[in-house]
């Protein structure tokens, strides 16, 4: 545990005050209860197998499948579908959220060592805090508010079939996908603005790199609304309870119709798969990401109190949070990047078209194809070559 002992005792000191390139040796030494000690050695091992050994396959696992599913929804069989648009900003939402996640929960520690690690806390991990994160929240806001979109557009069209094909357009949709991004773009702005890297100078001979709170972030007003009251709500209860409702109803006309389609069993009801696969996506939606509501909902009630001030609780080996929480919290991480994960085998058991294109895709048909002609060219009946051998013998036979 070298990186360990660093870290602490790099924690045991206040940084320098004033100038950066005061050169005084006035620290203040802080002492660490054991009962606190051994809370930070039991978060360092969770973490290590929560955020390395189950996190970091599930995000390579995400990322290609949703590579994967982002280029075959772009094909041309499949991609002038209103539900092709929303599945595609979906996919590319999710992307992020597992790219910036690897980064935000420190995933790439699983292949560092001490110094590395060490290299890591003291001039890399602030980086992250400050320029990687707001990314990962605003690539959550996109995933969370598209799933709702998609939700409310096939329930619209289940209830409203022939009035909605005139309605809900390819521009329409791709408005209402701009709006959501620009929607969440400005609700994440302050997330921009609230840390800064701050560069101190350490054993008077080298400098580190800390995340510091701007002005704008030490104001009470800005956590308690902000990321104990606006983000939670907004990102994760709101769009939960919406997904819920409209799930409720999308399945109840969905039974609806089969009711009424009983009497006609020769009729093929070419949006059932459809229908089918976003209900699976907003149940798989609502199951992974009802522990962070319970969370979320948790920390609107006991909102952390300092002197009666209150103050935004961040996740870290000093936090005050007792042990119960940190693994109820790590299970609440792990089925959210599994959310942004799951989608992909969704589309491959339930969307028949899908596998169609994505084993097209796989396979390059189309360069079997440019292959196969450049050996056996094809000959239709008005532009075959004449044989003028035949034509010779046949009139020396007249």
């Amino acid at each position: 545990m070298p990186a360990l002992e660093n870290y602490l005792s790099f924690n045991n000191m206040t940084f320098l005050t004033g100038n950066n390139t005061n050169n005084s040796t006035d620290w203040t030494p802080i002492i660490i209860d054991p009962s606190v000690l051994d809370k930070i050695l039991f978060r360092i091992k969770l973490w290590q197998i929560s955020h390395g050994y189950i996190l970091f396959p599930l995000c390579l696992f995400g990322i290609i499948g949703n590579v994967l599913s982002l280029a075959t929804l772009t094909r041309k069989a499949v991609r002038s579908t209103t539900i092709s648009i929303y599945l595609r900003c979906l996919a590319m939402a999710d992307f992020f959220v597992l790219l910036t996640a690897i980064f935000r929960y420190r995933s790439y520690k699983l292949f560092f060592d001490d110094e590395g690690e060490k290299w890591s806390i003291y001039y890399f991990d602030p980086y992250v805090q400050v320029y990687v994160e707001p990314i990962h929240w605003m690539a959550l806001g996109v995933s969370s508010f598209t799933t709702l979109a998609l939700s409310m557009e096939r329930y619209l069209a289940v209830r409203y079939p022939i009035r909605i094909k005139r309605t809900c357009t390819l521009q329409v949709v791709r408005a209402v996908i701009i709006g959501i991004m620009t929607t969440v773009l400005i609700i994440s702005i302050p997330n921009f603005f609230a840390y800064r890297v701050g560069m101190f100078l350490r054993d008077n001979k080298s400098y580190v790199a800390v995340a510091m709170l701007t002005e704008m972030g030490k104001k009470t007003l800005y956590h308690c609304v902000y990321h104990s009251y606006l983000i939670p709500f907004l990102w994760y209860i709101l769009p939960w309870i919406m997904l819920a409702v409209f799930s409720t109803l999308l399945s109840k006309n969905v039974r609806k119709s089969s009711k009424i389609r009983v009497d006609i069993p020769a009729t093929p009801n070419p949006n059932r798969n459809l229908t089918l696969l976003i209900i699976m996506i907003v149940v798989l939606f609502l199951i992974c990401n009802f522990p962070n509501c319970i969370i979320v909902f948790y920390n609107l009630v006991h909102h952390t109190m300092d002197n009666d001030v209150c103050t935004h609780e961040t996740q870290g080996l000093l936090s005050k949070t007792t042990k119960l929480y940190d693994v109820l919290e790590v299970i609440g991480e792990i089925l959210n990047v599994f959310n942004s994960c799951i989608n992909f085998i969704v589309y491959c058991v339930v969307g028949t078209k899908f596998r169609r294109e994505l084993k097209r895709l796989i396979l390059c048909e189309k360069c079997k194809k440019k292959r196969n002609n450049r050996i056996v060219p094809s000959y239709s009946y008005h532009n075959r070559t004449r044989d003028t051998t035949t034509e010779v013998i046949s009139s020396i036979a007249r």
